[in-house]
């Protein structure tokens, strides 16, 4: 005689199981369609990819109010991505200088490329996963004892500030059409933010472009000057990055007076383009991420040239993991690192890094509930009870 089956000896116990788990389901299914309805009537049924207002008219409240703006950035914990690009690869770079072997793309050298495309992709990305650019003076504003209101930023996002190296290929182009008029390539670095700005409304013009003129600055000698002024026009910073791209620290050791030579010959050189504006031009950037703490204390006593001192507030790396929230003990100004930006690095290091700097979020009170619900970015909602 045949020994039953498991499911037929157990007939009765999987039907159990089975009942509950459709009982579960359901339930689960009603609560989230409650929860959804609740959800869609908070926010006026927003499309997701829509922008969310946050207005206090509306009953949200802003948790800046409650505090000095002081100390809630004290009391926020996080690092903060610095990206750093240097050849944009766009298609005017390509045909006129990989293809013509003017620029070689090796093996070795090709981390420093990033497509015009990839570009794009990597500035949407970023906007859409809640982080928004600040400039390096919003990042060193952060430090204790300063101020700087945030209320133009979304609540809850993730910030992150953007640099460009060596004024080189594909940062800030012009073109010259049929008329013969300049106007500035769509591809590049500066064309594809102005465009996104257009299209983000917290994307702002503030990205850091490190400048030295060991090279004609992007390479194009007769709009220096023009380029250098529009940086400066569409809100963009401008860092010093030395006369002829040595390394400061090794100059240090055989004497400083090379380093202020370097750096003072740089700033000789912005001021022939800038003028006054050279005011503007306040930190800097070392060669290859070469610095030592001689070398640190050496820029924060600012430096003597041709009769002129040039003072600096910060100096920035050239590459490392992500950059410490300034209100860190250790935060060093004069060694904020960077993050090297390709394609690889920009999805490990960036999209997928933990502990990052995040805004505090707006509440809303729902009297007839007595609960507070947390509005983030990204839209997920939390609730939390009030008693």
């Amino acid at each position: 005689m045949k020994k039953n089956s498991f499911i037929k000896r157990n007939l009765s116990f999987l039907l159990l199981i089975l009942l509950f788990a459709l009982v579960f389901i359901s339930q689960y299914i009603m609560f989230e369609d409650y929860f959804d309805e609740k959800i869609s009537k908070i926010t006026k049924k927003y499309d997701k990819t829509e922008k969310l207002e946050f207005e206090e008219k509306k009953g949200f409240l802003n948790q800046f109010k409650f505090n000095q703006i002081e100390e809630v950035y004290e009391s926020l914990t996080g690092k903060i991505p610095i990206l750093e690009y240097h050849i944009i690869e766009t298609p005017n770079v390509y045909s006129n200088y990989i293809l013509t072997k003017k620029i070689k793309k090796t093996k070795d050298n090709e981390r420093f490329f990033v497509s015009s495309d990839d570009f794009r992709k990597h500035l949407e990305i970023l906007y859409k996963k809640g982080y928004r650019n600040i400039s390096l003076d919003e990042y060193l504003s952060i430090m204790k004892g300063q101020t700087k209101d945030f209320r133009r930023l979304t609540p809850g996002s993730k910030l992150y500030v953007l640099t460009f190296d060596d004024a080189t290929f594909g940062q800030f182009d012009f073109l010259t059409n049929d008329k013969g008029e300049i106007f500035i390539d769509p591809d590049c670095a500066v064309g594809i933010m102005i465009e996104f700005a257009k299209q983000h409304p917290e994307f702002k013009l503030n990205a850091a472009f490190s400048i030295d003129f060991e090279n004609v600055p992007f390479h194009q000698r007769e709009y220096v000057t023009k380029k250098l002024n529009l940086l400066l026009d569409y809100g963009f910073e401008i860092l010093n990055h030395t006369y002829s791209h040595k390394s400061l620290a090794r100059l240090y050791k055989k004497n400083p007076e090379r380093v202020s030579e370097e750096i003072g010959k740089a700033m000789e050189m912005f001021e022939s383009h800038l003028g006054y504006r050279v005011s503007h031009i306040n930190k800097i950037c070392y060669p290859n991420g070469d610095n030592s703490e001689e070398l640190k204390e050496y820029l924060f006593n600012g430096i003597v040239y041709n009769g002129k001192e040039y003072k600096f507030v910060a100096a920035i790396d050239a590459e490392g993991p992500l950059a410490l929230n300034p209100n860190e003990t250790n935060f060093d100004p004069y060694a904020i690192r960077r993050i090297e930006i390709n394609n690889h690095t920009f999805l490990t290091y960036v999209i997928n890094a933990k502990g990052l700097y995040t805004l505090p979020p707006l509440v809303l009170r729902t009297p007839e509930t007595e609960k507070l619900v947390k509005i983030h970015t990204n839209f997920s909602i939390d609730l939390i009870k009030i008693r």
